[in-house]
């Protein structure tokens, strides 16, 4: 690596007024909820990363303004090669000039300049060409000055998507191979329906068989949101069903059976900790109620079922992220992190809420004036183009209002934005039962010989359910929320008159890539591109601003 084309690729004018806001106001820049992000590899200078961690360190010992006294006297205290490298090279004198130069009304053009000289120093740093972006062997004047306007209209999303799409047409030619195929339309007809009967048009088992048989199982490049209010254990549902498509062995009957499970998840929670999924996870596992442990009431057997359970876990090609404030690249950030590290298909995203971080994301990139709704519909749009883009199944939900408690099973009853829905591929309510579902179940138990033991504890509700035949059904269950175990109990339409002809349905082979559904694709649509530009549009007309910037690019 040429340290020289390094140190060339950065603007020593762009670090003055990022250093006079640092020094005058460090809690504009270096606060949590300032927005920026700046770290010492944003100076590839030991001057310049030696005076950003002082300042930083300053900082965060609680010194709200900082000058030449508070600098000096930090290196002083055990750090003397660096403060000679700070006096070396003026120092004192640095900042008085940071100081005189002071541009304050631009720093944001400024913090982004330094962002895109450290994004091409790193991938310059891990062997990528970056030379049609900004090259710095050019010499001629002319060519310097329409490199530099052309740098000067790029974002750090910019970059970062050219990068990747020289990526993608590399991966094009070596790593995809597609001939064209010309056949009589009868060949191998016999091998195409033989393998619609092993159900191969499934995708992975959910916990339950009749939700199977609804939707086809966890089928990739699909998305479900499955919401419930308050307390309903929508979050314990979406774990299990994550579980129950990746676990290798599970405790039950009696005894450890092997499941040929293939999946690979991932779960990330918005508002649990890190105990609060992986504990539960490992109660699924070994079927042991939750409260046990907690308690400390567990019997010898049952400890002896739990630490099994944490080898198969280990075993288990499962993964957890926290994300508690985030945006919407945040999420594809980490999905597109595990794709491309661990092969995950399956995730789990609990759960689908706007954040301070995403409305401050969106108004960044010119889209102000949202209002709750829009952002969660704009976040719907950008999971299911996640789910194409990656080629995964991703399960979601959102919390209800109270329009639930008067009988609303459908996207009424969803708080915030009912208009999620429409790139929903199933839609679905978890409710416990109501005064009125057990008043339902009393008259449906004197009529029907339904053969089980179990009282049902919850119902899953479906309004939407796109490509099959099963809507407007409610899947009467039995969910153990100490085991995250999900018992099928029988099935009504919304009059509530039991359907007879619905049979659960638990896959022993699922289908690995849906060649039959909609191709993959690796941009926003362009209709949901109109309309997400439409949302913002809207919000923007409440102020002058007349236009925005492209949102999501081309």
């Amino acid at each position: 690596m040429n340290n020289k084309t390094l140190l060339a690729l950065q603007d020593k004018f762009a670090y003055i007024p990022i250093f006079a806001r640092l020094l005058n106001e460090p809690d504009e820049v270096l606060s949590l909820s300032s927005g920026y992000k700046l770290t010492p590899n944003d100076f590839p200078e030991r001057f310049h990363k030696i005076l950003f961690t002082t300042i930083n360190d300053l900082y965060h010992e609680g010194v709200s303004k900082i000058g030449k006294f508070e600098i000096n006297a930090y290196l002083l205290k055990g750090f003397t090669n660096q403060h000679r490298i700070y006096k070396d090279n003026g120092g004192d004198e640095y900042i008085d000039r940071v100081m005189e130069l002071n541009e304050p009304d631009n720093f944001d053009y400024h913090y982004n300049r330094v962002k895109k000289f450290s994004l091409l120093r790193h991938y310059t740093e891990v062997g990528i060409d970056i030379s049609d972006i900004y090259d710095v062997d050019v010499f001629e004047l002319k060519e310097e000055e329409e490199q530099s306007e052309r740098f000067n209209k790029l974002t750090v999303v910019d970059i970062v998507k050219h990068i990747d799409s020289k990526i993608i047409d590399i991966k094009s030619e070596f790593l995809i191979e597609k001939e064209g195929i010309g056949s009589h339309l009868s060949e191998n007809i016999r091998d195409i329906f033989f393998k619609k009967t092993l159900a191969l048009s499934y995708g992975a088992n959910l916990t339950s068989g009749y939700l199977n048989t609804a939707s086809r199982g966890a089928r990739l490049r699909k998305l479900y949101c499955i919401s419930g209010n308050s307390g309903s254990g929508k979050t314990r549902s979406l774990l299990a069903h994550i579980l129950n498509m990746c676990v290798t062995d599970i405790y039950t009957d009696g005894k450890w059976v092997k499941t040929n499970n293939k999946g690979r998840g991932l779960f990330i929670s918005t508002e649990l900790e890190e105990e609060e999924i992986k504990i539960p996870a490992v109660c699924f596992i070994a079927d042991v109620e939750e409260d046990k442990v907690h308690n400390n009431d567990l019997t010898d057997e049952e400890i002896k079922r739990l630490k099994h359970a944490f080898k198969v876990l280990e075993q288990t090609p499962v993964w957890f992220e926290e994300l508690f404030d985030f945006d919407d690249d945040d999420i594809e950030h980490e999905i597109e992190k595990h794709v491309n590290k661990n092969g995950v298909q399956y995730i789990g995203f609990d759960y689908m809420h706007s954040t301070l971080k995403m409305f401050d994301s969106l108004a960044k990139q010119g889209a102000r004036n949202l209002q709750e709704h829009q952002v969660l519909r704009i976040m719907s749009i950008r999971l299911k183009n996640i789910c194409n883009r990656y080629n995964v199944w991703i399960g979601t939900s959102t919390q209800l209002n109270d329009t639930w408690k008067q009988g609303a099973l459908d996207q009424s009853a969803l708080e915030g934005s009912k208009s999620i829905v429409n790139k929903l591929d199933l839609g679905a309510i978890q409710i416990p039962l109501t005064t009125q579902d057990e008043a339902l179940f009393d008259e449906i138990k004197k009529t029907a010989n339904l053969g089980f033991h179990l009282q049902p504890t919850h119902t899953i509700n479906i309004y939407k359910n796109r490509g099959n035949k099963w809507k407007l059904i409610r899947i009467w269950v039995h969910f153990n929320l100490g085991t995250l175990r999900m018992t099928d109990l029988f099935v009504t339409n919304y009059k509530g008159e039991v359907i007879s002809d619905i049979t659960p349905t638990m896959v022993e082979q699922f289908l690995e890539d849906d060649e039959n559904e909609e191709t993959v694709v690796f941009n926003i649509y362009a209709e949901d591109k109109e309309e997400i530009m439409a949302i913002i549009n809207e919000a923007n007309s409440y102020q002058d601003e007349s236009s925005i910037g492209d949102l999501f690019g081309d």
